[in-house]
């Protein structure tokens, strides 16, 4: 996302060092030391890539920013990261043992988080986990953002799904649970069908 570029050196500061890492670190608890996980949108690798990583996690990022692709190659120099797009991984099938995104399928037209839920479907092994962070709200499907924000003065379009259970279901997913951190972040848990 161009928007991304524009905010790449102001976001270190608007993030903690641990948002969202608790999380992730529970999804893939059940996944042996050495996994293949892939961060969706993984920014400046701090601080899930770099959690996942301290785990004892293999990891791969992938983020649409240079900039910010700029940030996690200096952070994490020897973390493989590539330059692309969450709707059409550029990886081979079944090559993930599970997948993280943080902060970034509720920047996706409905359309176009159905295009990246089938790609990080056919990237992902059987019975994967995949921990996304999204908006749900009732009655609010389509390409129309539900919410917009800024950050740093940019302005960001949120897009929200009305039902995730039966969203996911459509690309292979079962949702197994969903929860909330103290800064309003919605967590969706699901795992790839066996």
């Amino acid at each position: 996302m161009k928007q991304y570029d524009l905010i790449a050196d102001w976001y270190p500061s608007d993030r903690g060092r641990s948002v969202g890492v608790q999380e992730a670190l529970r999804a893939v608890a059940s996944l042996p030391r050495g996994s293949r996980i892939l961060d969706l949108g993984c920014g400046n690798g701090f601080p899930i890539t770099n959690a996942l990583l301290n785990a004892g996690y293999h990891v791969v990022g992938l983020d649409s920013s240079e900039r910010m692709l700029e940030r996690f190659r200096a952070n994490l120099p020897i973390t493989p990261v590539v330059r692309g797009d969450s709707r059409a991984c550029p990886f081979a099938d079944g090559s993930f043992d599970g997948a993280i995104s943080w902060g970034m399928v509720f920047h996706l037209t409905t359309c176009d988080q159905a295009n990246a839920f089938a790609s990080v479907a056919r990237v992902l092994k059987p019975g994967a986990p995949f921990l996304f962070t999204a908006g749900e709200v009732p009655g609010l499907d389509g390409d129309d953002p539900g919410i917009t924000g800024t950050m740093n003065g940019v302005t960001f379009n949120y897009y929200a799904v009305s039902d995730y259970r039966s969203f996911v279901t459509r690309f292979g997913f079962e949702l197994v649970d969903t929860s909330i951190d103290p800064g309003e972040n919605t967590y969706f848990f699901a795992r790839k069908a066996a």
